[in-house]
């Protein structure tokens, strides 16, 4: 990671994630979910080691949980894995219940909610006017890109954005 400045890495697990990808039952989630933590855990030490700053998450999709990934950067890329969602205006609690696991208690880290996204270009997906008139309608945000194209957001789930705040 020191010449990358980031890494990550993915719970990819037959048949799970293939070309459909499909959610696994609650109690794998579970099972992927302290594989995250103990990876969590284990750069966090490391990470800690090299005494410069870092960020590092664990990023919960909620709704499209073979998404959910460890993520960890320095130098450059901080600011940007910072800005890599859209915080969610929705005052919600973190599904503490739905995720317990076993060996690590969940409220040893802060939780944030943001907004899984998926984004179309009217410039550059060539989208026509009928595609642009039907994507407004399910878009909750839109906006201009510096190029002077027109973007459009449409949520798909929900991301919990997690950092560990006190150490077992």
């Amino acid at each position: 990671m020191h010449k990358s400045q980031r890494d990550y890495v993915k719970i990819t697990i037959d048949p799970w994630y293939r070309l459909v990808k499909r959610n696994p039952p609650i109690w794998y989630k579970r099972l992927i979910l302290e594989a995250l933590i103990e990876i969590y855990l284990n750069w966090h030490k490391k990470l800690q080691e090299w005494r410069e700053p870092f960020y590092l998450k664990i990023w919960l999709f909620d709704h499209h949980f073979f998404n959910s990934q460890v993520v960890a950067a320095t130098g450059d890329w901080i600011v940007g894995y910072n800005n890599t969602f859209t915080k969610s205006n929705e005052k919600r609690a973190f599904p503490f219940e739905k995720y317990k696991i076993n060996n690590f208690s969940l409220e040893n880290f802060q939780w944030e909610l943001h907004a899984e996204e998926s984004y179309f270009y009217e410039k550059i997906d060539q989208l026509s006017e009928a595609e642009i008139n039907k994507i407004k309608q399910k878009a909750y945000r839109s906006g201009f890109l510096q190029n002077g194209d027109r973007y459009f957001a449409i949520k798909t789930g929900d991301v919990w954005i997690g950092t560990l705040h006190t150490l077992y």
